[in-house]
């Protein structure tokens, strides 16, 4: 089995509007600018960034962080 270290998962679900990385707290652009940013970039790089639609405006982001 691999060892995979440190992995951290986060999801966010978020009404599909335009939106800024630097705009209202709350919204899809700076919450996940901000969770990026709040990773330690020697134990937590970026794996990967997806999104998938839901039911209705919103999407989910799923952020995966790790070594």
């Amino acid at each position: 089995m691999a060892a995979y270290g440190t992995v951290k998962v986060k999801v966010f679900i978020h009404e599909a509007n335009p939106g800024e990385e630097d705009g209202a707290v709350g919204t899809m652009a700076r919450d996940i600018n901000d969770y990026v940013v709040s990773l330690d970039s020697t134990n937590n790089e970026v794996l990967s960034i997806t999104h998938t639609a839901l039911r209705g405006d919103r999407v989910l982001t799923m952020v995966v962080g790790g070594t």
